[in-house]
């Protein structure tokens, strides 16, 4: 190859720009990915809720659109676990005016799982969002109170679905403060992967399996109800579904203790609706016969003395609702189906709501009354009340009239049992 031959030259030349457009590329789709995974990060943190929690997320943006349509009407919020959120069918409540003539509005922004704890972060993080609920209602789920985590607060289970403020506030809580924020933090180095099944779900929820979905958030109807179908559909009762109840609650329930952490959120948050001025009432969801069967004496003892000590010092009513309903309106005999929910609803908003919104709060102790009428309206069915196999239910205790309320009398047995 003679001496004056261009052609290495060329090549030479072709390979650094070769060379130059690479590292370009390198350097593009770097900045591209960091600044996409910035902007997952501060979204989820804060503009895009429902990528990081969607149940959360869904709710937040739904009440928000009806308060920002409707400023002027009052807020009623309920907060709550997966029971309040099959269980309180705000709909069916007629519309109610407070003392003031304005139309009352109401929303169940429950989160599955939640304890004291859950709910404490929930009503931060609707403050924070600059939501103020002028009254509020809250579920104590009594196996709750003797967890160390509820919806939230185990390190290694739902941390992605946090925010900065959230861990900060749990670690005056949780037991393992520093390895929740190691959790955190590594979670929030790959958000991608972090929130993938909830990205999928809000945008191509069609391509995940049916055990992957939560897209049934998007669904929720206008009062933040979670069981959304058709008032003519039979209720199924799923024998695994007592199963699981079965095995979540049945050894806790012997060996129970109130948890300090679920004690401390409890009493911090009924601090901060005294700060805030928001009046506040607790209740207790139904259970059915054959879970209330599951509360060993001494766990039902220190449950209901605990609740009544709560009452006094907070001076705070407690709704003990837990005999309302009959066992036929239950799906798993602690998750009311959709004609107990819509029974159990209209009691509420008929005795209940009414004294929070007037302010009469002191006549709600009068409330501790089991439910004797079938469901309005329709005829009685057979009875598909469920046990576990194996196992009979044990006779009731009389259940502990919390706000020195009168005791109730035990329900007459439906015939057949």
């Amino acid at each position: 190859m003679s001496e004056c031959d261009p052609t290495p030259r060329r090549n030479s030349r072709r390979a650094q720009r070769l060379a130059v457009h690479t590292r370009a590329c390198l350097l593009w789709g770097a900045g591209f990915f960091i600044a996409a995974h910035v902007a997952l990060l501060v979204g989820t943190q804060g503009r895009w809720p429902q990528l990081r929690d969607p149940e959360f997320g869904y709710k937040l943006n739904s009440l928000r659109q009806q308060t920002e349509a409707e400023p002027d009407r009052p807020l009623l919020v309920f907060l709550g676990s997966s029971r309040t959120g099959q269980g309180m069918r705000l709909g069916v409540v007629p519309a109610q005016t407070t003392p003031d003539g304005r139309t009352l509005m109401t929303y169940n922004f429950s989160q599955v799982g939640s304890g004291p704890l859950g709910e404490l972060v929930c009503l931060r993080r609707l403050l924070d969002a600059g939501i103020r609920p002028n009254w509020l209602a809250i579920e104590v789920l009594p196996p709750l109170l003797g967890r160390g985590s509820d919806a939230v607060g185990d390190p290694k289970v739902g941390v992605s679905r946090l925010t900065w403020n959230d861990v900060s506030q749990l670690r005056r809580y949780v037991p393992q403060p520093f390895a929740l924020a190691h959790h955190w933090f590594k979670a929030q180095l790959t958000p991608w992967h972090a929130h993938r099944f909830s990205i999928m779900n809000h945008y191509a929820s069609n391509w995940l399996p049916w055990r992957l979905r939560l897209d049934h958030w998007k669904a929720l109807d206008a009062r933040g109800w979670s069981d959304l179908g058709l008032d003519t559909e039979i209720p199924v009762k799923n024998p695994a579904a007592f199963q699981v109840a079965h095995d979540t609650y049945v050894e806790e329930l012997k060996h129970f203790a109130i948890a300090p952490m679920q004690d401390r959120a409890l009493h911090d948050m009924l601090a901060l609706c005294r700060q805030e001025g928001i009046p506040t009432v607790l209740y207790l969801m139904p259970e059915g016969r054959l879970f209330q069967s599951w509360y060993v004496p001494p766990t039902r003892a220190c449950i209901d003395q605990y609740l009544t000590q709560l009452s006094q010092e907070c001076n705070v009513p407690i709704i003990d609702a837990r005999n309302w309903i009959g066992d036929d309106y239950f799906l798993d005999s602690h998750h009311l189906d959709r004609r107990g929910a819509t029974h159990f609803t209209r009691r509420f908003g008929a005795e209940v709501i009414p004294q929070l919104v007037a302010g009469r709060l002191d006549r709600l102790s009068s409330l501790f009354v089991p439910i004797h009428a079938p469901y309005p309206k329709e005829e009685r069915e057979p009875a598909s009340r469920m046990q576990a196999q194996g196992r009979s239910a044990r006779p009731l205790a009389p259940p502990l009239a919390i706000n020195g309320g009168k005791t109730p009398a035990e329900s007459p047995k439906k015939s057949g049992e």
